[in-house]
């Protein structure tokens, strides 16, 4: 039978757990159990549990049984109740009014008698009337009456706060949201300004009112506000559903200011939540939201592509159909559209007022702004990063009392309105904070930002960017790529784009259905292809392939071009995978030298022929390709000179052909590779210095020019430390690729921007970099680039402390490389993803991380069986790191199997120079003792206390020992046995004894100890 014990122990791990339909569930049931048990205070502590659940779970409106069933008790029985928990009724009775009043299906002479009810049981308390007309004032704009909500907020701000009123950073809320209902822009702003400044917050602040005021901040004419507002709180909102109506406000701002690739994204993302959500209104105000993105989706021309995601079917509000994945983006916004009217429609006709639809045809109706943040400039979308933000007004005041005469306030003053002299009201802009020295400086800095360079020189040429025209079929992209390859110097903007919408669209025929004659061109924009999507076995692969049909029309140069290619892609394969390249690089270089002095060699001769037949011209251009190609291999080996050499040579063979076969001015292609030679072997001075000079030549400078000149001032600003010139200038490489739509380049050159924020510690904005970065790589299939996305924002979410990132990025990290076969680094990604479940309290999850991890060893090496059994170990302890002291002994003997097992790993491993078995199974009782204090068995644990210690002093390790001598003082203090506790101490204390163990973590541990058991 059910115990008072049980019921307690339930829901002190219900608390333990947090919040969520979970949770609920075990609370319900222990609501159940105290019926059960006809235990009168289980019963009312039990209900004020699930009551909270519900309401902080996102199923507020299933606390109104619980809540009701708990005040008519108190009324009936008011000395059940203790004074923590009349409290607590005060805060579910407000709750309750606002669940009703959002809700149009609860008539609104009920959400009356609600009111005056709360009224009636603040009143009977001795309670202030400021929660009272707070609860009235949101309530009376979910009915519909916007005048009524003016006098409510101005009863509000006139009777002073108590401990039931919301914290300083929700409560002013209420007055926010009036004023964006209504328009009142600045007056919306101003009344944030001390949320948005940092000057109060809470758990669910500033993230809340940073959303609502998105709106406001950009009609106030305030964008790089509203910018930084989404960004800080789009974060901290984006995995809870109960931010459902904060995410409205996002979706309307992106809508608004013409981000619609993020809009949609973030739909998708979030589409499912529909069904979640906790209100009418928030399902009102979500549908508003997706509506907007999705208009503004249509107008950009793409009303005919797929939603992609599914639309799902819902009816607690109202009846949701669901659609399919497949169903266009003008039909979803045409039903969404249409859903949102007829839920209006239904506070309508509760409300006896058509406000509710009346705003939401105003919403509906909104244009768009112009310039704003994140905007499509010209030919694409910019990235934007934080920049100080506009001047915020003087907080409106929220807090006004009674007048001295005992007049009540004027109700226009009370909300920041003034008359005009007909005795209209209009919003008054209040004031603007005084400038400060520290927001002065910003700006200032902010200005040389924008319009300096390298020291103060003069801003670079404006890029001579025309977007490609876009590619229709395979044919049309191969017979492109041919016309590319008829050019020295290949790589043009157009070339990149061809390349790049080869490897994101899958555009080319099979292999053995290429176009008649132009096989081998095919294969090449294949490997090209998968080149620029990272999958460098699979491009050597091909180039192997057709090696023989570029040879045929060649002669050995066709050869020699296929290997130089291939080697490259040797190279950088070795670089993503993190692998050494030492003890090939001599054998690569001597290839590499090779292959180029043979080319150099039929260069000399072809230059040195009088009359260049079309044959020979096009010899001479694959000749100069490759040595291109092999002067970036040789710069890779870090042979300058070399590198420099085979570049003079590509001098001489563009003398010889026609202009008309340089894909742009032949000495700007070879100086950004002498550039990109200095730079990259050390020369970073000279390199950076002849990189600028080349994009300063022309009043405007070609794209790919300027793309490679930016990375390398980037990548040289990076080897030397300055974060924020790297971060210019990489953020205009992504702006020219954004702009030219050629996406895997735009996606480098975000990667690149994205390691240069977090260098500078600018972690929020490097993680929405990568994100964005991501999300192309995906919809594109890139999985190589996405696994090095994925690595980076697990090690963005460390710095950041968002767990929920580090995990979700560490698994998908994980799961690539298991992919690849790399097993040890997906482990150690496993293993980053079990630390972060770990830290958000899912320790069943994090033990079954770490077994994974632990899978993935090579047991076939003493190393690996050494890592093997250390995982174990992890997850044993992972395993009863459990929210409650019961559920840790509900695992112990699973958790002892598992260090079992652990043991057996490393059982048979021979002691070395660098390694003790001694040492190691000192540490294996070191944990054992971990987890049986964990777990309650604090006798049990004091011996391998014992024999962790000996196995440490093995080799002398007195930091380890002392750690295990810190556990047996711990267990006996725990114990009250003060005299085994205080011994324990002394040891601690003799065993760092000499002075350079002063200020060690153990001796400030044992002084606690010792102080306590005085």
């Amino acid at each position: 039978m059910t115990t008072r014990e049980d019921i307690l122990e339930r829901l002190a791990y219900a608390d333990a757990l947090g919040h969520g339909p979970q949770t609920s569930a075990l609370i319900a049931e222990a609501v159940s159990w105290a019926d059960a048990l006809g235990d009168e205070d289980l019963r009312i502590a039990a209900r004020l549990a699930l009551t909270e659940a519900y309401q902080q779970g996102n199923e507020a409106w299933k606390a109104l049984a619980p809540f009701v069933w708990n005040l008519g008790r108190y009324q009936r029985h008011p000395e059940a109740f203790d004074d923590a928990q009349v409290r607590t009724l005060h805060w579910h009775f407000k709750w309750a009014v606002a669940v009703a009043g959002a809700n149009p299906r609860v008539s609104k002479d009920k959400v009356r008698q609600l009111e005056a009810s709360l009224e009636e049981f603040y009143r009977a308390e001795g309670a202030s009337m400021h929660v009272v007309h707070g609860e009235r004032a949101s309530v009376a704009g979910l009915l519909g009456l916007e005048e009524e909500a003016a006098e409510e907020l101005a009863a509000w701000r006139a009777t002073h706060r108590d401990e039931n009123a919301d914290c300083e950073g929700c409560d002013p809320m209420r007055q926010v949201a009036f004023a964006y209902r209504t328009e009142a822009w600045e007056l919306a702003v101003a009344t944030a300004v001390p949320v948005l400044t940092g000057a109060v917050g809470c758990n669910v602040q500033p993230q809340t009112t940073q959303s609502l005021a998105l709106l406001p901040l950009l009609a106030s004419g305030r964008p790089r506000a509203a910018w930084e507002a989404h960004l800080r709180s789009y974060r901290e909102i984006r995995r809870s559903p109960k931010a459902l109506i904060s995410l409205s406000y996002h979706l309307e701002y992106l809508a608004l200011v013409g981000r619609v690739d993020r809009g949609l994204e973030i739909l998708r993302r979030h589409l499912p939540w529909l069904a979640q959500a906790e209100s009418a209104y928030v399902l009102l105000s979500a549908l508003r939201g997706m509506s907007l993105v999705l208009r503004e989706a249509e107008r950009a021309g793409r009303g005919e592509e797929a939603l992609g995601v599914e639309v799902p079917a819902a009816d607690l509000w109202y009846p949701l159909p669901g659609l399919e994945a497949s169903t266009t983006i003008s039909r979803v916004y045409a039903e969404m559209t249409g859903w949102a009217r007829r839920l209006a429609q239904q506070f309508d006709t509760r409300n006896g007022n058509s406000t509710i639809s009346d705003h939401l045809e105003r919403s509906l109706a909104r244009a768009a702004f112009d310039a704003a943040p994140g905007a499509v400039h010209g030919l694409g979308v910019e990235v934007d990063l934080l920049e100080p933000s506009e001047e915020l007004p003087e907080p409106a005041q929220t807090s006004l009392t009674v007048n001295e005469d005992g007049a009540e306030p004027d109700v226009a003053s009370l909300l920041g309105l003034v008359a005009d002299d007909n005795g209209l009201v209009q919003e008054h802009a209040p004031r603007t904070t005084s400038s400060s020295q520290e927001g002065a400086g910003r700006r200032a800095r902010a200005g040389r930002t924008a319009t300096s360079h390298q020291g103060g020189d003069e801003p670079f040429p404006l890029v001579d960017l025309v977007r490609p025209r876009p590619v229709r079929n395979g044919e049309e992209a191969v017979r492109r790529y041919v016309d590319h390859r008829r050019t020295i110097g290949s790589s043009t903007m157009d070339y990149w784009y061809v390349v790049d919408q080869v490897a994101t669209r899958d555009l080319l025929p099979p292999i053995g259905e290429e176009i008649p004659g132009l096989e081998y061109h095919t294969g090449l924009l294949r490997a090209a292809a998968m080149t620029c999507r990272t999958e460098m076995d699979e491009a050597i692969a091909e180039r192997l392939r057709i090696r023989p049909l570029i040879e045929l029309a060649f002669g050995p140069l066709g050869a020699y071009y296929v290997d130089l290619l291939n080697l490259d892609n040797e190279i950088t394969a070795d670089s993503i995978a993190e692998r050494s390249q030492d003890a090939v690089r001599d054998q690569r270089l001597q290839r590499a030298t090779s292959l180029i002095g043979q080319i150099e060699a039929q260069v000399e001769d072809l230059v040195s022929t009088e009359l260049l037949d079309p044959g020979g011209t096009d010899t001479l251009v694959l000749a100069a390709d490759a040595l291109l190609v092999g002067a970036s291999v040789l710069t890779d080996l870090h042979a300058k000179d070399e590198a420099l050499g085979a570049i003079q040579v590509v001098a001489r063979a563009a003398d010889a052909v026609p202009e008309d076969r340089h894909a742009e001015r032949m000495d700007d292609i070879l100086d950004m590779a002498r550039a990109e030679v200095l730079a990259e072997c050390g020369d970073v001075y000279n390199g950076c210095l002849l990189a600028e000079e080349v994009m300063r030549r022309h009043e405007k400078v070609s794209p790919v020019l300027a793309a490679r000149g930016r990375r390398l001032l980037g990548i040289s600003s990076m080897e030397v430390g300055q974060f924020d010139e790297a971060i210019a200038q990489f953020r205009e490489q992504a702006n020219i690729m954004l702009a030219a739509g050629i996406t895997l380049y735009a996606v480098a050159s975000l990667l690149s921007l994205g390691s240069a924020l977090e260098a500078s510690e600018r972690y929020l904005e490097s993680a929405e970099v990568l994100e964005s970065a991501l999300s192309l790589a995906q919809r594109s299939g890139a999985e190589s680039i996405a696994l090095y996305l994925h690595r980076l924002l697990a090690q963005t979410g460390m710095a950041m402390g968002e767990e929920e990132s580090v995990a979700e990025h560490s698994l998908n990290a994980a799961r690539i490389l298991q992919d690849q076969g790399r097993r040890a680094l997906a482990g150690e990604y496993l293993s980053h993803a079990a630390m972060a479940a770990s830290n958000l309290k899912d320790n069943v999850r994090a033990a079954a991380l770490f077994r994974q991890a632990a899978d993935l060893e090579d047991t076939r090496t003493d190393q690996g069986r050494l890592d093997r059994g250390r995982a174990l170990r992890r997850s044993a302890r992972a395993l009863v790191d459990d929210l409650t002291l019961p559920m840790a002994r509900a695992r112990l003997d699973e958790a002892r199997q598992i260090m079992e097992e652990a043991r057996q790993a490393f059982a048979g491993v021979a002691d070395t120079e660098g390694y003790s078995s001694a040492w190691e199974i000192g540490d294996w009782h070191d944990d054992m003792a971990w987890i049986l204090w964990r777990t309650g068995q604090n006798w049990q644990a004091v011996q391998h206390c014992e024999s962790a210690y000996d196995g440490y002093m093995d080799t002398e390790d007195r930091d380890s020992a002392s750690r295990a001598l810190c556990m047996l003082a711990r267990l006996h203090a725990e114990r009250g046995e003060r005299d085994q506790a205080l011994a324990a101490c002394a040891r601690v204390r003799d065993l760092l004894g000499e002075p350079h163990w002063d200020g060690h973590d153990a001796l400030e541990f044992v002084a606690s100890v010792e102080e306590t058991l005085r």
